[in-house]
């Protein structure tokens, strides 16, 4: 079959690859359409596969809110200006899109979404033969919502950083006031970057790391320790690292809405809900992602 002009023209614009790539793409296939975009797309992993070991530390992380969930997922590449890229711009409002419409759980179900009728795995090669880098979609949380509870979403510098977090309250106030409350401490997650909503979310590594450090700087000062304070003391710088990585014991940041210093669990029960009439106002759930961590 001849590989016309128009007909290299028409892959190029079905997929977006270069002219010379579409030509080899159809002269393989013998000019059948449907097989040279498939085969394009064979590259597309091809070329995934060959850049695997290109750090893809820039990109976005992209935060979607409807009435009923809340979620994050992360969409990477190797270099900043590709972030900003009209296909990879398209690619991720192809995921908002599944994400906001469809019941996702994974990273491997939204690749595998179908949108308008393309599933979102295979536009994603499509976008990798265009740019020749390496992107894909590394991260994906989602919250559902509980009964009377409000989201807080906050996404700083670009999405280096995004975070979601869930409010529950008891009583009746304006749901505007709840849910700058709720980005209020989003902003608090972001900039403090906390591991764990409570102590009992915080990981048992983590804490066994911690009482290890701790131990190690107690004996490294010098200072003789008798064996029965030397837990004690242990407990004591834990207890103190925890109040830093523990979302509801962090110091809320907002020193003017805060003069008193008071923890996010105490500032919003304390303060908060005492303003907006509410019974009780608590976080009890939060997303963070950091883009390439």
């Amino acid at each position: 079959m001849q590989i016309t002009a128009s007909l290299v023209n028409e892959l190029r614009q079905k997929t977006g690859v270069g002219m010379m790539q579409c030509k080899k793409a159809l002269v393989e296939t013998d000019g059948d359409m449907d097989k040279a975009v498939e085969l394009l797309r064979k590259h597309g992993a091809a070329v995934a596969a060959k850049r695997a070991d290109k750090a893809a530390k820039e990109g976005r992380v992209y935060l979607v809110e409807t009435a009923d969930k809340a979620a994050a997922f992360e969409l990477t590449c190797e270099t900043e200006p590709v972030s900003n890229n009209d296909d990879f711009v398209a690619l991720a409002a192809m995921a908002t899109k599944a994400v906001e419409t469809q019941d996702i759980a994974s990273v491997e179900d939204l690749k595998n979404a179908v949108v308008d009728g393309v599933k979102i795995n295979d536009r994603l090669q499509d976008v990798l033969v265009k740019i020749q880098e390496n992107i894909d979609f590394r991260k994906f949380a989602e919250i559902k919502k509980v009964p009377n509870s409000v989201f807080g979403v906050y996404s700083h510098m670009k999405g280096k950083i995004g975070v979601i977090t869930e409010l529950a309250f008891e009583g009746s106030a304006d749901e505007a006031a709840l849910k700058q409350a709720a980005k209020d401490i989003a902003m608090q997650a972001a900039a403090f970057a906390p591991v764990a909503l409570n102590d009992a979310a915080v990981p048992a590594e983590t804490i066994e790391k911690e009482k290890e450090i701790a131990k190690a700087q107690i004996e490294a000062s010098g200072k003789q320790t008798k064996p029965e304070f030397m837990q004690r003391q242990i407990d004591g710088r834990v207890a103190k690292v925890l109040k830093e990585i523990v979302l509801e014991d962090q110091e809320f940041f907002m020193s003017e809405k805060n003069p008193k210093k008071l923890s996010v669990k105490d500032y919003l029960q304390e303060v908060v809900a005492k303003q907006l009439g509410l019974t009780s106002l608590k976080v009890v759930n939060f997303i963070r992602f950091e883009r390439g961590n």
